[in-house]
């Protein structure tokens, strides 16, 4: 194969879930250890049993990245390859990457590696973009410059926030307040890592201001992303609102898998948009 994407399992996205002739897409998993039990975000990965799992356990939470082993073997698979990972202030997978592509470059291998800065659907609309790139005829690293500078946003509204606080992906004040004080604050990804914008009491509230919010970050957008877990109902109604109140903007609906899972915990809303 002359060109692939492999993206984290941060992405949402399942091995052959695309179909395209000139481009792959392949998945490298990240870990989710909960006491001494461990699941590996791949497709055999049971959801369910995942948020089962961490609301039981008293025991310690964790996650691990791609090792650059994982990450070598499948830039092997092509040519030229572009890597998409989790926001590099929020994981040492994009690293690893790095690390992976130093192996591969004696071997005539071509690796772009790409901070998307956030998580979850921002990399679908990634690789979205890079699979129309290829059908046009775009070079590789004409690509590689357009997706890092095209304008990718995130927002989510949470319900619980202990992962991200406990493993250092949240500012533990912002969290500790939101926890104790049962609110529903509207954050987005800025410059890779978590900002809050509100704090907004209820969840309705919030998803408002979620919409309101949306062209203030990219003025234009026409593709929408929303990850949920466990919460289709309410997802569902969020996207008719965003088409309601925006014309000719596209969107799509995806359930998050293990890593998103992990952090956004049930009941969990993430918009991404471009």
């Amino acid at each position: 194969m002359k060109f692939q994407i492999v993206v984290d399992s941060s992405a949402d996205i399942l091995v052959n879930e695309f179909n395209n002739s000139n481009c792959k897409v392949n998945v490298a998993p990240l870990t989710i250890k909960i006491g001494q039990k461990e699941f590996v975000d791949d497709a055999n990965l049971n959801v369910d049993e995942l948020l089962k799992t961490m609301a039981e356990s008293k025991e310690k939470q964790t996650t691990s990245c791609p090792s650059p082993e994982v990450f070598a073997n499948l830039f092997r698979e092509a040519d030229y390859t572009f890597c998409i990972t989790i926001s590099s202030k929020l994981s040492g997978t994009y690293n690893s990457a790095l690390l992976a592509k130093n192996i591969v470059k004696s071997e005539n291998k071509e690796v772009a590696v790409i901070d998307s800065k956030a998580v979850a659907g921002v990399a679908r609309l990634m690789v979205l973009d890079i699979m129309k790139y290829l059908d046009e005829g775009k070079e590789f690293l004409e690509i590689v410059d357009i997706i890092n500078n095209t304008n990718y946003n995130l927002l989510f509204v949470l319900s619980s926030f202990d992962n991200l606080i406990k493993n250092g992906r949240m500012n533990k004040f912002t969290g500790m307040v939101a926890s104790l004080l049962s609110i529903r604050p509207l954050f987005c990804a800025h410059n890779g890592e978590i900002k809050l914008i509100k704090k907004i009491r209820t969840l309705t509230k919030s998803l408002e201001s979620l919409v309101d919010e949306m062209p203030n970050l990219s003025p234009k957008f026409s593709e929408v992303v929303i990850t949920y877990c466990n919460n289709l109902e309410t997802a569902t109604k969020l996207a008719t609102n965003i088409k309601n109140k925006y014309a000719n903007v596209n969107v799509s609906l995806y359930p998050t898998r293990g890593l998103t899972t992990f952090y956004a915990n049930k009941d969990g809303i993430i918009v991404s948009f471009r």
